[in-house]
């Protein structure tokens, strides 16, 4: 009805109109309208019901993405998942083979194919560069341009003080040019080299994603120390306060840890870095301006968009590709190793290469002053309790100007220290005999505390000679 009155009013073009999608889908779409109930007899005794199946919320699935750690080495030791040769299967679509036809046909391959194409010298394993990182010597425009260092940030994103280590641009891209990456880096392990080999305390930084692998592996390398995660500030400017609980050791020229400087360790403060290597500098601008405040050089990765002026040794390349950082943290850490290298073989040498700290020259003299004056005070004790004795007395004990102790036995000390008291006792003759028998008692019992006292003057004599 309603179409045959459309087509009366407005006839061939009411009906040549095109029908919209939504008329379509719901006359094509029936949706019933029936509901069937059914009801069931529970039984008195219930199962137990099963838990609702676990379902993981976006937010546990974006942390466990979130947690998933970026690293070269990832997926390194990655199985190779295809039918494997111990068992029979068909190959290439063809008839099945079995395990050792089919090591035979992979033989017949490789002797046919191994004339063709190129050979590659070097192949490119991700965790080789944190196994086995390369040397100073190893760095060459090939492996630089491989490890992208050459690629800066987009043309509107560039620092203008990065002009003069700029090649040129492609598609939008700045250039970063590797004549200038390759120099600045074989300075840059020039500098850490030097500072291992005199002792200083290099530490290497770089807190993005996948970085903490490159880092431990080159502090490792270098001896030095590390930083993947925030830098706490106020570490080099109040380190008094932030790292008052941290220890310090004292080493000799070989590394080796000393005894006896509980009172400096309890007293010494907290070490400042002398060398502190960064491999992201645009996220730690804190760290590098306190460098700058303690004047602690530095050494950054400069991207085009970075301020050169941030650091004190500059390397202009790529800081975003895991790879470049990976090639520039280990030829440094390679540098550092061949420092601790020299240095270790120079102290086998008895020459060291390194200076005593102010703070530590200055405990040791104290040490020195604080064992001159007890050993004063034990000499004094020892010339006050010889008073009283007779020059042939004081010339036997008196062994720190003779240079070696006169051999003076047991029975010759008692026959002096005897005859010292008669003369005493000469000049009370006229007492009387109770009165000189209990002087004789008297001197009996002093003899036997000079005995003594002897004896423990000659051990305090024998101390002070060793």
């Amino acid at each position: 009805m309603v179409i045959r009155s459309a087509a009366v009013r407005h006839g061939r073009r009411q009906l040549a109109a095109p029908v919209t999608r939504s008329v379509l889908m719901r006359h094509l779409t029936t949706t019933p309208t029936e509901t069937t109930t059914t009801t069931h007899a529970w039984p008195s005794a219930q199962p137990e019901q099963s838990s609702p199946p676990k379902l993981f919320s976006a937010s546990k699935k974006k942390q466990r993405r979130d947690n998933a750690s970026i690293s070269l080495t990832t997926n390194t030791g990655h199985e190779h998942r295809v039918a494997a040769w111990t068992r029979a299967h068909a190959v290439g679509g063809g008839r099945e083979l079995t395990p050792k036809e089919q090591y035979a046909e992979f033989e017949r391959v490789q002797r046919s194919t191994r004339s063709t194409g190129t050979r590659l010298e070097r192949r490119y394993v991700p965790a080789e560069l944190i196994a086995n990182p390369p040397a100073p010597e190893d760095v060459s425009l090939e492996l630089l341009m491989a490890s992208q260092t050459h690629m800066g940030h987009n043309t509107s994103l560039w620092n203008p003080a990065n002009a003069r280590y700029i090649y040129g641009a492609r598609q939008g891209i700045h250039i970063i040019s590797l004549e200038a990456t390759a120099a600045h880096l074989r300075r840059a392990a020039r500098v850490v080299e030097d500072v291992a080999y005199r002792g200083g305390l290099v530490l290497f930084v770089g807190n993005r994603p996948g970085q903490m692998e490159i880092v431990t592996r080159a502090a490792e390398l270098a001896g030095a120390c590390h930083l993947y995660t925030k830098w706490i500030p106020g570490s080099i400017t109040n380190r008094d306060v932030i790292l008052k609980n941290k220890g310090v050791k004292v080493v000799d020229g070989k590394d080796g840890e000393l005894e006896g400087f509980d009172i400096y360790k309890n007293s010494a403060r907290p070490l400042v870095p002398d060398l502190v290597v960064c491999l992201n500098p645009m996220e730690n601008y804190t760290l590098l301006y306190e460098c700058g405040l303690a004047n602690v050089p530095t050494i950054g990765v400069i991207d085009t968009n970075a301020n050169p002026t941030w650091v004190s040794y500059t390397i202009p390349a790529n800081d975003d590709s895991l790879r470049s950082t990976a090639v520039i943290g280990g030829v440094l850490g390679r540098a550092g190793q061949r420092g601790q290298q020299r240095r270790l073989a120079e102290a086998k040498n008895g020459n060291v290469t390194w200076q005593t700290p102010p703070s530590l020259a200055s405990q040791i003299r104290k040490d020195i002053k604080a064992a001159v004056q007890q050993r004063k005070e034990v000499m004094g004790r020892m010339q006050a309790n010889l008073v009283g004795f007779t020059e042939e007395e004081l010339e036997i004990l008196k062994t720190e100007h003779d240079g070696a102790a006169r051999s003076v036995s047991e029975a010759d000390m008692v026959n002096m220290m005897a005859e010292a008291s008669l003369q005493e006792s000469a000049v009370e003759i006229e007492a009387s005999a109770a009165d000189l028998a209990a002087k004789a008692g008297e001197i009996a019992a002093g003899l036997d505390a000079v005995k003594g006292h002897a004896a423990a003057l000659e051990a305090e004599i024998a101390e002070i000679r060793k």
